[in-house]
Order: structure tokens, then C-alpha cells, then sequence
């Protein structure tokens, strides 16, 4: 379990407005942590690609048959979740995949205002 991989995991039961059941999600705090704490911060993916739009969203790509269709990952959903709840490594973010999440983590916690498009 390292920083920058997708994992499939299990989230849970229905909850209004957030990411659940069996779904890919990214495994995002420091490898350090992940290897001291019993839970792990993630952030849940979706293949609704229309949420690409928003601020606080990253694209990854299904290459090569990992994923089974292109995804986002949502960075405004982040949230921390038993490690019991991760089940299968899929593969490692890229490192533009990487790149886009940092700085869709940046405009989900507010370091950085997202860009917006002029009307």
C-alpha cells in the first residue's frame, strides 16, 4: 500500500452525495502513515466523466485494461477508511496522474483557487 495507487475498496452503504460501494479510490496520504495508522486516506474515483468539470477533480486514464474505463477521482471527497476496506491493487498513478491530484487536492482544501472559465 503506497501513496499514488488505485486500489479497488469497499465504501460502504448508500449515503447521499458521496462515492459508495465497491469502487477504485487512491490511496493519497504519506506512505509513512499508511504503514503506522489502521486507516488510510483516499480519494474515491467515479467513471461519471461529466465531474471532470469540477474543481478538486483529477482524470485517469483505464490504460491498458487496469481500470475499465476512464475515470475522475475526486479529490473534494477525500476521506480516511479502515485499510481493511482496500481489496485488490489495480495499478500506480502516473506521474501527470499524480501531478493533476496534487493540484486537484489543492483546490479541494483551498492552497489554490480553481482556475474558472471566462464567461
Amino acid at each position: 500500500m503506497k501513496r499514488g495507487e488505485i486500489w479497488w475498496a469497499d465504501l460502504g452503504a448508500y449515503r447521499a452525495r458521496e462515492q459508495t460501494g465497491r469502487r477504485p479510490v487512491v490511496i493519497w496520504q504519506s506512505d509513512t502513515l499508511t504503514q503506522l495508522l489502521q486507516s488510510v486516506l483516499v480519494v474515491p474515483q467515479t467513471t461519471n466523466l461529466d465531474r471532470a468539470k469540477l474543481a478538486g477533480t483529477a482524470l485517469i486514464s483505464a490504460s491498458d485494461g487496469a481500470l475499465a474505463a476512464d475515470s475522475v477521482a475526486l479529490a473534494f471527497q477525500m476521506r480516511a477508511i479502515p485499510k481493511a476496506c482496500l481489496k485488490t491493487r489495480i495499478r500506480s498513478l502516473s506521474v501527470e496522474e499524480l501531478a493533476e491530484l496534487d493540484l486537484a487536492t489543492d483546490e479541494a482544501v483551498g492552497r489554490v483557487e480553481p482556475e474558472t472559465e471566462p464567461e
